[in-house]
């Protein structure tokens, strides 16, 4: 065999086996990918069945508030048979959820009433009806609640029952026992609650179009599912089927299945049902892509190494192969310098310069809600490996900033995300901040990254707790710290390739030189941030002269430059009555503003509704309080600020009230939210310095 056949056989088995190796690397990849799914699936699974299980919950710990608050009223009326009529028409008409209640007295205890008396209250269409419900077609001693608490004297949730044949109702009762003054059961008293409603109310937001969610019995009765108009009773049957093998996490049927149990009484199951064709579909697609691109690589790649057997020049293969290298380096560049910001409004000025054709800096910036968010971070190491995380870090830092607004809960965010499964043990140094473009207030926090330099009349360096970096260690907790800018003053954040950029002698730029640099910048004629960018970049440059870059460069300089802003506030009690002061403030204001039409009254009904929820709700019964309203206007957006120091809530997460339900079925609450949601274009809650703080932002 001559040596040529030899070389083509050498070279056709180098094909085989790299096609053998992609292929190994490409069912890897998508077993850890499905793996990394199936994990986001169980931690969206709990964080549904959580919310889910809060709810369920809190509406029993509302009922049995209800009935301990009351136990005081029903004692007193222990001796006057009628008022326990009265007193039970307070307890039924105390909760929203309770549709009907009951005493059940021991046999004779009132004899005038005869052997038994029952009072009975129902709840229909907002209306409290009374009767006495006993007598000879009804004996409740025979009752399971009646003979349950008399044996255990103990409270208990009673197991769901259609209390009639034509009832649509499914309802579970809470009974406890009436004690008189030595301490013997009078009577038994019972809440009756209609849970119909809780099928809907925990299948309203499912993350995927077919999951769906059940409530279970301990024995697997179903209490409460999906409605038919959004799953079948077939789907709901299948899911049955497999919990009934008794764990917490199955699968088959095409479904995944999550559950969890309640930590109270009933102790009831909250189940989350997914299939697994919606949570997989994106990753078979991009299996089969996979394939395709594999064997077209292939493909390409055999046709590669036929052109290499034609020629035995190795300096011209040696060639391609950097040409190749340089190329996708190139390709690489331009991806990442596309990642940063490339506009820049007057307030703000950036730039990289890269030692490699790659680099680990980044910094961005964008604007939300009157706000800038602004960062700057340094990855550890230099080359492809830290611009792989750095274009990670990027994708966090604007995932996670648009929608939160607190820079130490971004970081701590960040944070988590990085130290899981970091095994190169690559750490990023970072800043955040949060500035205020109407008012100046800066929120900000460091994750071991340099401090800022502050540019006024002077030059001074910006207190900023040091923290660890991001990627160290799960649990670090970040220092959020707060400062107010004046009009004019400059924020300076940079890397360290500024102060260790080195000259021919080996000595580094040092911070001396950088406050130099500063102090005669204050002085000029132009201290804009694009000027302090540029003769700080030169300054660095002139000092290394011909020596190489030995570190990437990156500097963001952010300055507060308010422009024709509109600034109104007006401080209100918690009192009803201040709302014609707030009528006559945004009436001077649209004034100023010449707004008018429905813009005008959108906007005070937004702001009217948000108000009076803090009037109403804020502060407890009796406690007087300050609500605090500023609003913001540079002609294009609108922004009102509504300031409380009463008790925490975030009203962003407040579920929307389900206006396609019939009034009677759709939960108490919601509507102004969904209200003040429906006329601004956007809201975000904060809570700083132990007060509420809602921002309400409408373009103009």
């Amino acid at each position: 065999m001559d040596s040529a056949k030899k070389r083509r056989i050498i070279r056709l088995g180098i094909v085989v086996l790299a096609a053998l190796m992609v292929e190994v690397i490409s069912i890897v990849q998508y077993e850890r990918v499905k793996e990394a799914m199936e994990e986001e699936m169980g931690v969206r699974a709990r964080v549904v069945l959580g919310a889910m299980e809060a709810d369920v919950g809190h509406m029993m710990e509302l009922t049995e508030a209800t009935m301990k608050e009351n136990l005081w009223k029903l004692r007193q009326d222990l001796d006057h048979p009628d008022s326990s009529f009265i007193a039970l028409r307070y307890l039924v008409d105390d909760n929203p959820h309770v549709v009907g209640g009951f005493l059940t007295f021991v046999p004779d205890y009132f004899p005038s009433k005869g052997r038994l008396f029952e009072p009975y209250a129902k709840k229909t269409d907002g209306t409290i009806s009374l009767s006495q419900f006993a007598g000879s077609d009804h004996d409740y001693t025979e009752n399971e609640f009646f003979r349950r608490a008399m044996e255990t004297r103990q409270s208990f949730w009673s197991e769901p029952y259609i209390d009639a044949a034509d009832s649509l109702e499914t309802l579970i009762t809470y009974a406890t026992p009436i004690l008189d003054g030595k301490g013997e059961i009078a009577a038994i008293c019972g809440l009756d609650m209609d849970v119909s409603w809780l099928g809907d109310t925990l299948n309203a937001r499912q993350p995927f179009p077919s999951s769906f969610g059940l409530l279970l019995t301990q024995e697997g009765r179903l209490v409460a599912g999906p409605p038919e108009t959004l799953v079948s009773g077939a789907d709901v049957e299948a899911a049955l089927e497999i919990m009934r093998q008794g764990v917490a996490e199955a699968d088959g049927k095409g479904m995944s299945i999550r559950s969890v149990q309640m930590v109270r009484e009933p102790y009831w199951r909250v189940v989350q049902v997914y299939r697994t064709q919606d949570v997989f579909a994106r990753i078979w697609k991009m299996r089969r892509q996979q394939v395709l691109l594999v064997l077209l690589g292939l493909a390409i790649l055999a046709f590669i190494i036929e052109r290499f057997i034609r020629s035995e020049s190795k300096l011209r293969k040696a060639s391609e192969e950097q040409a190749r290298i340089s190329g996708e380096l190139a390709v690489a560049q331009r991806i990442q310098r596309e990642m940063l910001p490339t506009a820049f409004p007057p307030f703000v000025y950036g730039s990289l310069e890269p030692v490699r054709e790659v680099g680990g800096d980044l910094y961005d910036f964008f604007i939300r809600d009157g706000k800038l968010f602004f960062c700057i971070g340094d990855v550890a190491g230099k080359g492809v490996p830290s611009a792989m995380l750095m274009s990670v870090v990027h994708s966090l830092f604007r995932m996670v900033s648009r929608t939160e607004e607190s820079p130490s809960k971004i970081l701590s965010m960040l944070n988590g995300e990085l130290c899981r499964g970091n095994d190169s043990n690559m750490f990023v140094t970072f800043f955040v901040g949060c500035l205020d473009l109407y008012s100046g207030e800066l929120d900000y926090a460091t994750a071991g990254h340099d401090k800022p330099f502050i540019l006024a009349d002077d030059v001074s360096m910006m207190p900023a707790k040091a923290n660890l970096p991001l990627g160290v260690f799960p649990d670090t907790r970040f220092e959020e710290q707060h400062c107010t800018l004046s009009p004019g003053m400059l924020l300076l954040l940079y890397t360290d390739g500024l102060t260790e950029s080195k000259n021919v002698q080996r000595k580094q730029f040092g911070r001396e030189r950088v406050v130099e640099v500063l102090n005669a910048f204050v002085k000029s004629e132009n201290p804009t941030p694009a000027a302090l960018v540029s003769a700080l970049s030169h300054a660095a440059h002139q000092f290394a002269g011909q020596e190489p870059q030995s570190d990437d460069l990156t500097l963001l300089v952010v300055q507060f430059a308010p422009g024709d802003v509109l600034r109104e506030r007006i401080t209100l009690v918690n009192e009803i009555g201040e709302v014609d002061r707030l009528n006559a403030f945004v009436k001077a204001l649209f004034g100023k503003l010449h707004l008018e039409g429905k813009t005008a009254s959108g906007l005070r009904l937004a702001l009217e509704e948000t108000v009076v929820n803090v009037v109403n709700y804020a502060y407890a019964p009796g406690e007087r309080g300050d609500v605090t309203i500023l609003a913001d206007c540079d002609r294009k957006q609108l922004r009102f600020t509504v300031i409380d120091s009463g008790k925490p809530f975030d009203p962003t997460t407040v579920l929307e009230a389900d206006t396609t339900l019939d009034a009677r079925d759709r939960p108490i609450g919601g509507l102004g939210i969904l209200l003040t949601r429906k006329l601004m274009d956007s809201i975000s809650y904060t809570r700083r310095d132990g007060k509420n703080v809602l921002s309400l932002t409408k373009e103009l």
